[in-house]
């Protein structure tokens, strides 16, 4: 096994045992100050349950790789993206800042959006944007619409990400299986830094889902998902060095395809509600209800064990296609596949036997 492999699996390993401890301190604290989870009409639990289980999903994630940076191969990656690491460091902690004061406080629409798109446009002018598209063999600069594009982006697959967090583990094994996919990818490009920091990732989900399965023992809450948006947001649009321009967005975005599509999915069924003044139609369009997948798939099945393996089974459908899709000589087979689980997607949305109302 080479060096990098074995740093790899050590990465995975000590993230996930990090994370796994933590989680049991930061759910001591989180029952202490009161920072909990009441059952009720939009709740999938039944019990009293801890929230800020994402503050152990962090520290799963970033300690082992202040440990790593120790190691010469490791400084020389940092070294080599320290633009991206900043980025990914200052706007981590605007969310995270966001999702403790959600999560012990409460926070209003318009901070959670504010604190969004400046965590956005930190990574944006750190690099973290669409700069250019192919088209016919031809490549077109973006310019200042790649920069808007990729905030849209950004705040998008964050509260994407937020929103699917709404029964016990699902966030947890969807973040998961995309992580992976992820990390496929960037093995597949040469791309170390985005390699490196979704093992981190997807050690430190591994060792919160003990805890996190139903029933639920700690839910990560906004301080988790958010987070985990933002990273997944921020590696799907990285441009690692000497990767074609054609390859840098097309895996990724389908592999985030299950939570970003019933995203928009819920948004345009709450702007079409009621006849209402737009802006009306349009502050709906952000309110809380049970329109999502997996509020529908709880409804039809009667069970929360169903409704996480059938949304997970789509979701790697969709990592299939993403990995397949950064290889030229799989591209169509990865697309086709990710047809099939858009369909599949579409399928279980649309054929529930019980109407769910908002």
């Amino acid at each position: 096994m080479s060096e990098e492999l074995l740093a790899l699996l050590l990465l995975l390993v000590s993230s996930a045992v990090t994370s796994f401890l933590a989680t049991i301190a930061v759910r001591h604290v989180a029952e202490r100050i009161g920072a909990l989870d009441h059952p009720g009409d939009r709740r999938g639990h039944e019990k009293i349950t801890a929230r800020l289980g994402g503050l152990a999903i962090i520290f799963g994630f970033g300690f082992p790789l202040l440990l790593l940076a120790g190691n010469s191969h490791a400084a020389g990656l940092v070294s080599k993206n320290i633009s991206y690491l900043c980025a990914v460091l200052a706007a981590g902690s605007l969310v995270v800042g966001l999702g403790v004061y959600d999560d012990v406080v409460g926070a209003d629409a318009p901070r959670k959006f504010a604190a969004q798109i400046a965590a956005a446009i930190i990574l944006v002018s750190f690099g973290f944007r669409f700069g250019s598209i192919s088209l016919a063999g031809m490549n077109f600069n973006l310019g200042i619409i790649g920069s808007l594009a990729s905030i849209v982006w950004i705040v998008g697959v964050i509260n994407a990400m937020n929103f699917i967090d709404g029964i016990d583990s699902l966030a947890t094994v969807v973040a998961l299986t995309i992580a992976i996919a992820f990390a496929v990818i960037a093995f597949i490009r040469r791309d170390a830094f985005s390699l490196v920091i979704m093992t981190a990732l997807a050690g430190s989900l591994i060792g919160f889902y003990p805890w996190n399965k139903p029933p639920a023992k700690i839910f990560m809450g906004d301080t988790g998902s958010l987070f985990i948006g933002l990273l997944l947001a921020a590696i799907s649009i990285a441009r690692p060095s000497k990767s074609p321009v054609a390859l840098i967005i097309g895996g990724p975005m389908l592999a985030l395809a299950v939570p970003v599509i019933d995203t928009l999915i819920v948004m345009k069924r709450r702007f079409e509600g009621p006849s209402t003044p737009v802006l009306k139609r349009i502050t709906r369009m952000f309110n809380a209800d049970r329109l999502h997948i997996h509020h529908i798939l709880v409804e039809r099945f009667g069970s929360i064990g169903k409704t996480i393996f059938s949304i997970w089974l789509v979701t790697v459908v969709f990592a299939v296609s993403a990995i397949m899709t950064a290889v030229d000589s799989l591209k169509p087979y990865g697309y086709g596949i990710g047809g099939v689980g858009l369909i599949a997607m579409l399928f279980l949305r649309y054929t529930s036997s019980r109407r769910v109302q908002a």
